[in-house]
C-alpha cells in the first residue's frame, strides 16, 4: 500500500500588509467590556455593561456576540442573568 502523505506547499501565503479596518474597532469594545468585567466585583446585567461602555457605531448591538467571545477565551462568564469578568 503507498504511502498517501499531502504534498507540502511549496511556499506559504504572505501575511496581509496590513490588518482589515474592522478589527481595530472590534478591539476596542472587546478590551472595554473584558475591563469592565474584571473591575465589577458582582455580575453585570447587559443594561449595565451597555451603559458601562461609550463607544461610537452600532456596537451594542454586537454586544451579546463579544461577551460569547469574552466567555469563550476564558475572559468572562455567565452568572445568573449577569456576566462577570
Amino acid at each position: 500500500m503507498p504511502d498517501s502523505e499531502p504534498a507540502a506547499p511549496s511556499a506559504l501565503p504572505a501575511p496581509p500588509a496590513s490588518a482589515s479596518p474592522w478589527l481595530s474597532t472590534l478591539r476596542e469594545p472587546v478590551r472595554a467590556d473584558a475591563q469592565l468585567l474584571a473591575a465589577s466585583p458582582a455580575p453585570l446585567p447587559l443594561p449595565a455593561i451597555e451603559a458601562g461602555v461609550k463607544g461610537k457605531g452600532p456596537w451594542k448591538k454586537g454586544l451579546p456576540r463579544i461577551l460569547d467571545t469574552l466567555e469563550a477565551l476564558g475572559r468572562a462568564r455567565r452568572e445568573g442573568a449577569g456576566w462577570r469578568g
